[in-house]
């Protein structure tokens, strides 16, 4: 199994038990609507990997689910689960870059003569106060040119 998270804290090594079992704890909180503060053990030679993380990096954890049973020396029975990471790396965390500004291209001289156009777009309606000019008509409403009696010259 693995699961992703910002490391929170991360634990000293521990020495426990008459064997001298090594464990140290990590704990990282998950992202999601519901942020959740994980702790996760790692076990022996895996201490030391933990060397290489700081608080507040991106990681992915691989760990395995160990249960177990406990009975109390009042005869109660108890369940505990432990995490047990077995890897850890770094999440690569990449900042998204700002669009840039980028100049327009060169285009060639134009032929000599030519009447360059605005840049900018015109209007859709024609500003108020100012006369409204309106080209003539080349073409009927049915899409055909104007026949030879009708005094358009050409």
């Amino acid at each position: 199994m693995e699961i992703q998270g910002r490391i929170k804290t991360i634990f000293a090594t521990e020495t426990v038990g008459q064997n001298g079992f090594q464990k140290r704890d990590l704990v990282i909180t998950t992202d999601g609507q519901y942020p959740q503060d994980i702790i996760i053990q790692f076990a022996q030679g895996n201490c030391a990997v933990l060397d290489r993380f700081q608080v507040g990096q991106m990681v992915k954890i691989h760990f395995n689910l160990q249960g177990r049973e406990w009975t109390s020396p009042q005869g109660e029975v108890k369940y505990f689960n432990t995490v047990v990471g077995w890897k850890i790396e770094l999440i690569q965390t990449t900042n998204v870059a700002q669009p840039q500004y980028q100049q327009p291209m060169q285009y060639q001289q134009a032929p000599q003569g030519y009447v360059q156009q605005p840049q900018y777009a015109q209007p859709a309606y024609p500003p108020q106060g100012q006369p409204q000019y309106q080209q003539a008509q080349m073409f009927n409403q049915y899409g055909q040119a104007p026949s030879q009696g009708d005094g358009i010259p050409y």
